[in-house]
């Protein structure tokens, strides 16, 4: 059971080895899509505005526009600079602003969502190659461990598990 636990503690420090890769390669891409198109500038620029991006393509894709309020809770970020982003995004036909009274409904456009599904292809196939087979070893290594009855070691490094995961990354 030890060589078992010890395998699964190397397959662990690998699998931890291919995050740091695709984080790499995922930095490495952004810089490269800042100077492939205007959108891909803007959103790629900071995390606020690539986090804002996800947040209008998700409410395009589920037809449930965001109000300036929930983005700036999202973003944990000021009113004023949401507001900013939002002129700006409005201003380029990145997203549609739906008016009702004093309230703003944000949700991104076509456009949008079509730039981020060229993304979410790139990230799909980039997941895949780097981590898929790392994953698949340890998912695999803890059943073992789970069936013959051994603890899984604690990889956590002091982090717990939550139902909300909002541990670092």
């Amino acid at each position: 059971m030890d060589r078992i636990v010890e395998l699964y503690k190397n397959k662990y420090k690998e699998y931890a080895l291919a995050i740091m890769d695709i984080e790499i390669s995922l930095h490495q891409a952004r810089v490269n899509r800042i100077a492939l198109s205007k959108i891909g500038a803007y959103f790629n620029s900071s995390q606020n505005r690539n986090t804002f991006a996800r947040i209008m393509v998700k409410a395009y894709m589920t037809e449930k526009p965001y109000t300036i309020t929930e983005i700036c809770e999202l973003l944990n970020a000021n009113r004023s600079s949401v507001s900013v982003m939002v002129d700006e995004c409005e201003k380029e036909g990145w997203i549609t602003i739906l008016r009702n009274k004093n309230k703003a409904m944000c949700m991104g456009t076509e456009g949008l969502y079509d730039q981020m599904m060229k993304y979410v292809y790139w990230r799909k196939k980039n997941s895949k190659s780097i981590i898929g087979d790392h994953y698949k070893a340890i998912d695999q290594l803890e059943s073992v461990l789970k069936h013959v009855g051994v603890d899984i070691p604690d990889m956590t490094f002091g982090e717990k598990e939550t139902d909300d995961d909002n541990s670092i990354k």
